[in-house]
């Protein structure tokens, strides 16, 4: 019984609980820009620019994603951090960026070579990352510094 109190205390546990409700965020966002926004038709900005259905929808859920998992985490999860709120949240977009892009080209195949349903494949795109993102934020993005540690 220990051990299950002290697993649900980690950092581990928190992060992936928050990672959880941003994905939940992310997730629903898309189902709805998708099917509802933009009724799966490819977006055309500035007259020219042609975006597809799932490109547009990734990039509008992935950001409100971003914000709800940087807000927890900030303040739940990486509660020992002392890097400064816009520093992190610099370092936590360029993390978020690198992993959008692994996202995108993931999604991608997914939906366009597999043929997967384009929300399914969101989630699991999303799910199948959670890990390097949470090395990425615990020893780069929220990372102690050595005074704080001793």
């Amino acid at each position: 019984m220990d051990k299950i109190l002290e697993f649900l205390q980690s950092r581990v546990f928190k992060y992936f609980i928050a990672a959880g409700v941003a994905t939940v965020v992310d997730v629903g966002l898309y189902y709805l820009c998708f099917n509802y926004a933009f009724d799966k038709q490819p977006v055309t900005l500035f007259g020219s620019f042609v975006l597809k259905a799932t490109t547009i929808s990734l990039v509008i859920s992935y950001s409100c994603g971003l914000v709800t998992n940087f807000s927890i985490s900030k303040f739940l999860v990486f509660t020992d951090s002392d890097m400064k709120t816009t520093s992190a949240f610099s370092r936590f977009v360029l993390v978020a960026l690198f992993v959008l892009m692994l996202n995108y080209f993931f999604m991608n195949f997914l939906i366009h070579q597999l043929e997967w349903f384009p929300t399914f494949a969101r989630a699991v795109s999303a799910l199948s990352i959670g890990v390097l993102s949470f090395l990425f934020h615990k020893f780069f993005t929220f990372k102690v510094s050595s005074l704080k540690k001793s």
